[in-house]
């Protein structure tokens, strides 16, 4: 019997998938504001800020390690080769993004919790106290706020080409990623 190709990403990268997006689109927008709750005089806010982060941090390794071991379906063969190009420049960029952002807002904290010393109780999950973070001596916050900056934009890049592929080109790589739909 023949092998026919996979045309959809398996259970595994689209659990991972959405769970990532939509940690990442809560932090993208709400991320700073959560550093500035504080509940009771505590660090509630920044800790969730920081646990948020973390998870996404984890998630996105993981989703990378399965992405290695389970690579993805081909490229739709309706695909320009720039658009293949800009898939797979957005894929490694994510990547970068989804790791690069937590590690750069964990190299803040230095310099975060010199500022802000009330805070100094910050823990993962309200369980385990934050590990502490080398001063590199570097404006990581600023870096960290320059890669959220850069993930929005991503973001709705990513979400355009998606709908512009449903919706113009009517083909199917949105359907690829979609837990309920089903490829043609």
């Amino acid at each position: 019997m023949p092998v026919t190709a996979r045309t959809r990403y398996d259970t595994v990268a689209m659990s991972l998938h959405w769970l990532i997006a939509a940690l990442l689109i809560f932090m993208l927008f709400f991320g700073e504001e959560i550093m500035e709750t504080e509940v009771g005089g505590g660090a509630f806010g920044p800790s969730l800020h920081v646990s948020i982060g973390s998870a996404i941090l984890v998630l996105s390794v993981l989703r990378l390690v399965w992405r290695v071991i389970n690579p993805p379906p081909a490229y739709s063969a309706s695909m320009a080769p720039w658009e293949r190009l800009a898939a797979t420049a957005t894929h490694v960029l994510f990547y970068v993004l989804l790791i690069g952002i937590p590690l750069t807002g964990w190299l803040a904290t230095p310099k975060f919790l010199r500022d802000e010393d009330a805070l100094a109780g910050l823990t993962l999950f309200g369980a385990f106290p934050l590990p502490a973070a080398p001063s590199l001596g570097l404006p990581m916050k600023g870096i960290h706020e320059i890669g959220s900056n850069l993930g929005i934009v991503l973001l709705a890049l990513h979400v355009l080409a998606a709908l512009k592929h449903h919706f113009l080109n009517r083909d199917d790589v949105l359907r690829r990623m979609l837990p309920f739909g089903r490829a043609r």
